[in-house]
């Protein structure tokens, strides 16, 4: 049986009229195959691919419907191929002249999700094209960068420690094995080894559709519950007479309304409601949103605030080199101006022009979180506070002062965008007066 070659069947996939979920799904599949037919010195014979399907399905143990998707992967890259090899192929092929592919190769990366974020250029920094798929299925859901880093970090070092070559050749009791080592060998911490799980998990189901079925019992890190740090009132009236400018302001805001520092830092224009006081937390933790209360001490002062950030905008908007400011990847999509709209600029622009790391654009970026963090910590030095004081300081005294105030421990549960309240009554360790009013015996003395 005569075999296949087909060395640009990605490129005539990627212009093809399929949709871009089935495409990423039969580009994993056809990888997986000839990775298979490598390791087993075959040629790309539809005999061998049948060999592969049926070795696929006792491997993974697969349900029918990834079976029929395997099929329908291998069928489309047969057919194809063959039709390539003869000269002709379907619409949007790469069949032609060597103009005619650079031009349909080029129109392909200027049409849709490509040419919104740029995706080309983050999978010139990947690794592999298992990495550049990795980073394409999070990017379309728009997951934030640091977590898009996480997660390759995190398949990077289980391919690594179970001497893997591909993601695709992962199952169950390597995943087990991998989580034990984290935590008995590196000593990781629960919530270290959870994402971690969560990491490969992600890549096994939504890039490399695998089931992995049940992982077993293996063995979890310690989940070490620590006591947040708070400052008292006067400790944060201190604190804060040691900043001044911008920095004061963004904590002051963080204080009054306990954001992470996450959320503070990606606030825009429109999540401010100065007339209601209130603050939009958008894609907060888990992905949620929630209200948070915004002091009527800071209004005046964000209107000002607010006032110069315009004037930044306004220049921005004259220069011809910028992009329009960073937006989710589906509003981008259904909105391209929308980058240049006040309303979706950022609270606290950087003073500096940055080149996106996904995109290679020039963008005004917000202030970068470590310069943030830089600044609180000499601050609580200054003020003389005998503790390791961070930005997350300032929500945990946002949440302990409220139940010191008599709020409830639920709406302060809310306020914070804790899923749980277990997670909230931490804060009642630390409370001047917890419980009920408990009094050292010593005072009584």
């Amino acid at each position: 049986m005569k075999a296949l070659h087909f060395p640009r069947w990605a490129e005539v996939l990627e212009v093809s009229k399929l949709p871009q979920q089935e495409q990423k799904s039969f580009k994993v599949t056809i990888r997986w195959y000839l990775s298979w037919c490598q390791q087993n010195s075959e040629q790309c014979t539809c005999e061998n691919a049948r060999k592969f399907v049926d070795w696929a399905q006792q491997e993974k143990n697969a349900q029918k419907w990834a079976v029929d998707r395997w099929k329908a992967a291998i069928q489309w890259f047969f057919l194809t191929g063959k039709a390539q090899q003869a000269g002709f192929g379907p619409v949007g092929s790469l069949v032609g002249g060597s103009n005619g592919n650079q031009k349909r190769r080029a129109a392909s990366l200027h049409s849709g999700y490509a040419s919104l974020n740029d995706t080309d250029a983050e999978r010139a920094r990947a690794g592999n094209e298992d990495e550049a798929s990795i980073l394409d299925v999070m990017r379309r859901r728009g997951m934030a960068l640091k977590t898009e880093r996480n997660y390759l970090g995190w398949y990077r070092d289980f391919l690594k420690y179970s001497g893997l070559r591909r993601g695709i050749e992962m199952d169950a009791p390597k995943l087990k094995d991998y989580l034990s080592y984290l935590a008995m060998e590196r000593q990781l911490a629960a919530a270290t080894q959870k994402q971690a799980l969560n990491a490969l998990v992600f890549v096994a189901q939504q890039v490399f559709q695998m089931n992995l079925g049940e992982i077993g019992d293996f063995v979890r890190a310690k989940n070490r519950k620590k006591i947040p740090v708070v400052m008292s009132q006067a400790e944060t009236r201190r604190f804060l007479g040691c900043l001044k400018g911008e920095k004061l302001l963004m904590a002051r805001l963080q204080y009054a309304s306990g954001l992470r520092v996450s959320e503070l830092m990606r606030l825009r224009v429109q999540d401010l409601d100065l007339e209601r006081n209130q603050i939009t937390v958008r894609c907060g933790k888990g992905n949620k949103d929630r209200v948070a209360p915004l002091s009527e001490k800071l209004v005046g002062a964000l209107k000002a605030h607010l006032e110069a950030v315009r004037v930044l905008f306004e220049e921005d908007l004259k220069r011809g080199d910028l992009a329009g400011v960073y937006l989710p990847e589906a509003l981008s999509r259904k909105h391209k101006n929308a980058g240049r709209d006040w309303r979706w600029q950022w609270v606290w622009p950087s003073r500096e022009i940055s080149k996106d790391p996904r995109s290679g654009r020039l963008r005004r970026h917000h202030v970068l979180d470590r310069a943030y963090q830089s600044v609180i910590r000499k601050a609580g030095i200054d003020a003389g506070i005998n503790k390791r004081i961070t930005s997350h300081t300032l929500r945990h005294s946002f949440a302990t002062h409220l139940l010191e105030n008599g709020t409830d421990i639920r709406t302060v549960q809310d306020l914070l965008g804790h899923k749980n309240v277990e997670t909230t009554q931490i804060y009642t360790h630390v409370m001047q007066k917890p419980g009920m009013g408990v009094r050292s015996p010593l005072d009584s003395l």
